[in-house]
């Protein structure tokens, strides 16, 4: 499995890089995981931030990308307002398949959104749905 981030295609050289690599990937029929995680204060526009993610979404077998994320990849108002408003419903949003569409191709095995550990979304070609996450407890660590 090849595992990466849109922080690889900030750099030039980083995003030829990537791209080489996905090719030698597939052609070795290994899994492409694109998390987007996506860094907007990096990018100098909007439209070149969707261009790059463009370029390797197309290729990627699972895709991981958060609610914020998916609401600005689908041109959906984000909600931010509402969530701080009403955080523990926000939570539970579910996007019907027809919202998702937009991203979809024929690679994609597995999409999910995630909003914090609360919930994971998932969509596939077939199914969708979402699991209850749980936030880790805090650690307190033991001075001996």
């Amino acid at each position: 499995m090849f595992y990466f981030s849109t922080h690889s295609l900030l750099d030039r050289n980083m995003r030829s890089t990537t791209l080489q690599v996905i090719k030698i990937a597939k052609k070795f029929g290994e899994v492409v995981f694109y998390d987007i995680n996506l860094p907007m204060p990096l990018w100098q526009s909007r439209e070149e931030t969707k261009t790059f993610i463009q370029k390797v979404w197309n290729l990627a077998d699972i895709i991981e990308v958060t609610k914020q994320e998916l609401e600005f990849l689908c041109g959906i108002t984000p909600t931010e307002e509402f969530d701080t408003k009403n955080n523990d419903w926000s939570k539970f949003v579910h996007y019907e398949r027809e919202v998702v569409a937009p991203l979809w191709h024929e690679n994609i095995k597995i999409l999910f959104v995630t909003n914090g550990t609360s919930k994971i979304h998932y969509y596939t070609q077939e199914f969708d749905g979402a699991s209850l996450g749980m936030e880790d407890p805090p650690i307190t660590p033991i001075h001996l």
